[in-house]
This record gives C-alpha cells, structure tokens and sequence, in this order.
C-alpha cells in the first residue's frame, strides 16, 4: 500500500513537472525577439513631434521611401540587403514595454541594441553582423517617465514597404505600413 501512495505521488509530481516545462517553454520568447533592456536605451527622450503608433515614436517616418536611405550590405555569400536606420523612442504610457513586430513581408527583420553594440556590429565585415543579429520582433522596455530611445533599424532584402505591428501590455495593438526605400 505504501508504495503504491508513493508511485502515485512520484506520478503526479512528475506530471506537473513536465506540464511546467512545457507551459514555460511555450511562453519563453522566441529567438525571433530581440528584448532589450534599459541599459540598451540611450536614455529618456522629448516627444520628436513624429506619429506615435502604439506607443512608439519613429516608424512612420517622412523620407523612409527615399532610396538613397538605405545602405546596402551583402552576405558572405553574396545576398544584398537594404539598412534603414530607424531612432525608436517607446512612451511611458506603453509601460512596461513595447513590442514591435514585423508583419511583412517576413524576410523584413529589426536590429536594436545599445549604441556600442549597433556601432560595432555596423563597423566589423563590412556591417554583415548587424543582418545575422537582426529579429523579426524587438521589446523596447520603458525606462522613466518620458519616451525613452533605442538605436536600430530595419533591413530589408529590396526596396519595400513594410508593415509593423505594435503592441503592449495595455494598449491595442496597431499596424502601420512604411516604404522602406520604394518611394
């Protein structure tokens, strides 16, 4: 009897492990995200009076379908890619982050980072790191009580337009579509 209550227990422990793992697993962020933190920011920021969409400044931007915007990279093995650089700024009011997602076309990606890191990997094998560490999504946390900044961009394969969405804890979630050097 003894054993049977203790195989029983050992039973059920081991099933609410194992539905534990599995929850966590299916929660953990993909490695599609980059999640950022506020040491990454470059500090509070004023409103730059561009639209906001939900909750972040710096997307829909005047001049992004100017082609001479981009710069233009390529892989090792040959494949051209288009950078735009793009200053995000997230609101406060976002609190306690922001995400933003690439909608499409799916082979748009993000890169955002600190200073340091953007800097370094535009400067090291002619920029190709900034398109091995970009992500189709970025989390730009909120850091104080104003918007606070992040470095990056958008890369793309060609002249495009792109649409975002942007999405928050307690905020709806908006699109917007941006021409990314096809003007």
């Amino acid at each position: 009897m003894k054993r049977i209550a203790i195989l029983i227990a050992v039973l059920v422990v081991g099933v609410s492990g194992a539905l534990l793992l599995i929850n966590f697993i299916e929660s953990s962020p993909s490695t599609t995200m980059m999640i950022l933190s506020c040491s990454d920011s470059v500090g509070q920021q004023g409103r730059g009076g561009e639209k906001v969409i939900g909750g972040v400044e710096g997307l829909a931007l005047p001049g992004s379908g100017d082609p001479s915007s981009l710069r233009s990279l390529r892989t090792a093995d040959g494949q051209r890619y288009f950078v735009y650089k793009a200053f995000l700024a997230v609101s406060a009011a976002s609190a306690p982050y922001a995400t933003v997602s690439v909608v499409s076309p799916h082979s748009a990606t993000l890169y955002y980072g600190s200073p340091g890191v953007v800097g370094a990997l535009a400067n090291n094998a002619k920029g190709r790191g900034l398109i091995s560490a970009s992500k189709s999504q970025v989390r730009l946390p909120v850091c104080g009580p104003n918007f606070t900044g992040f470095v990056g961009g958008i890369i793309v394969e060609n002249p495009t337009s792109v649409t975002f969405a942007v999405s928050s804890p307690h905020k709806r979630t908006e699109q917007v579509t941006v021409s990314i050097g096809n003007s």
